[in-house]
């Protein structure tokens, strides 16, 4: 059963690998059944999301989450946290404030996501 430690810390581990576009962290902290829904409405499935990293197509330079909101689930949790983040996207500059929701389920001795979704956040004060 996974513990509020388990996913703060596979929270952290996916920050820095997102920053560091750490392919072999990733490919640990993703399902083989991810399914990631983007701020655009394009869904990814693990593949893409890897090759986006590991092709150079997505580099992040600034991924700061705040406070995240914890849903624990019989086989896993529901995250929610606002991120500020900002890097290049097919080799255009960007920065948004965005809202991540993740579902991560156990797997193999690890928590893993298995959903994932990001919505821009139009006014952060909320």
């Amino acid at each position: 059963m996974m513990t509020e430690e388990d996913i703060l810390a596979a929270e952290e581990n996916l920050r820095q690998a997102m920053l560091a576009s750490d392919v072999d962290m990733l490919d640990q902290l993703l399902s083989e059944d991810l399914v990631f829904v983007n701020h655009l409405g394009q869904v990814f499935d693990k593949d893409a999301d890897l090759e986006g990293h590991g092709s150079g197509a997505l580099r992040l330079t600034r991924l700061e989450l705040g406070e995240p909101v914890i849903r624990f689930l019989s086989a896993g949790a529901v995250v929610v946290v606002q991120a500020s983040v900002a890097g290049q996207s097919a080799g255009a500059d960007f920065a948004a404030q965005l809202r991540y929701t993740r579902v991560w389920q156990w797997v193999d001795e690890r928590p893993q996501v298995v959903a994932g979704h990001c919505t821009v956040i139009i006014d952060a004060s909320s």
